[in-house]
């Protein structure tokens, strides 16, 4: 026996019409007519009068009919108990980031999934935000996490973790000695270390340099880096000064191998989460962008 024979006759009984009962499954009138028949040849008894122009149940019918929506509604409530216990799975997620995404953020979200689903492994590339949104517009990766939108009618973009942009500076440099908050405007006189083209963080301090009447132009680029770590490193031996994420910023002034310079302005930075429209029905990927929604941190907060 089988839930949709019960489902059927259940149906057949409420509206005593089989075409009616055809109408609303979708299916043919002997399709319906059959699957009635089944469950009478599996039951051993007769569950239906047919009359001319409608059908009641039999005494047996009736008794099958009360118990078939037990039955069904049982059903109903074990398939959304199950929801609540752990799910088996199994495969990889391929997830691109661009850098502070996939140094701070990916490994505590994979901490706490892999405690959930242990078998499933996650592959995580990382470069800059334009080569990530390339990746997941041709399917190479399933999810992104990047530090801007990727803007697609295919792509479902959501904002999923904030955080700032600080300026750092090597820890002999004269901006330390301030007592005041310096400007924007007030750095142009000193090299600066950048990231390269395509980076989140610079598509960002462009915005910001436009913003205050700014421009590249405007700026002395001492170097420009494909990293974050390499950021740092160069800001620590003295290239020049550079904003990069609070979160990294924070790391390494705890190293001791840079120093944080306050400034005015406050520039903030999102984090997005991206995926293909209708991944997110594939059992790994909804249970992991459902994991990222409820885990996400704020790292302005955190740091």
């Amino acid at each position: 026996m089988n839930l949709k024979k019960i489902q059927t006759f259940v149906l057949v009984i409420k509206k005593a019409s089989f075409s009616e009962v055809a109408e609303i499954l979708g299916v043919t009138q002997p399709a319906v007519s059959s699957q009635v028949k089944g469950l009478e040849k599996e039951l051993g008894v007769r569950l239906l009068e047919r009359h001319s122009t409608y059908v009641e149940p039999t005494v047996a019918g009736r008794y099958v009919y009360e118990m078939g929506q037990q039955l069904l509604e049982k059903w109903q409530e074990l398939e959304t108990g199950i929801q609540h216990f752990p799910q088996t799975l199994t495969g990889t997620i391929r997830i691109g980031t661009s850098t502070i995404p996939g140094t701070y953020l990916l490994p505590h979200w994979i901490g706490g999934f892999h405690q959930r689903f242990p078998q499933m492994n996650i592959l995580n590339e990382v470069s800059d935000s334009r080569e990530i949104e390339s990746r997941l517009l041709n399917k190479k990766v399933d999810i992104a996490v990047t530090g801007a939108p990727i803007v697609s009618k295919n792509i479902v973009s959501e904002a999923i973790a904030a955080d700032a942009l600080v300026l750092i500076a090597p820890k002999d440099h004269p901006l330390g000695k301030l007592t005041a908050p310096v400007q924007l405007s007030d750095l142009v006189m000193y090299p600066f270390v950048f990231r390269e083209e395509g980076s989140g963080t610079r598509s960002r301090m462009e915005i910001e340099m436009s913003n205050h009447g700014l421009n590249l132009q405007d700026i002395q680029i001492a170097a420009q880096f494909g990293s974050t770590e390499a950021i740092l490193t160069a800001v620590e031996v003295g290239i020049g000064i550079s904003y990069v994420s609070k979160w990294a910023a924070v790391q390494a002034v705890k190293a001791d191998r840079v120093q944080l310079i306050p400034t005015v302005n406050t520039f903030q930075q999102t984090y997005y989460l991206s995926y293909l429209r209708g991944q997110e029905e594939i059992p790994r990927i909804k249970e992991f962008v459902e994991h990222i929604k409820t885990t996400s941190v704020n790292l302005a907060k955190n740091v």
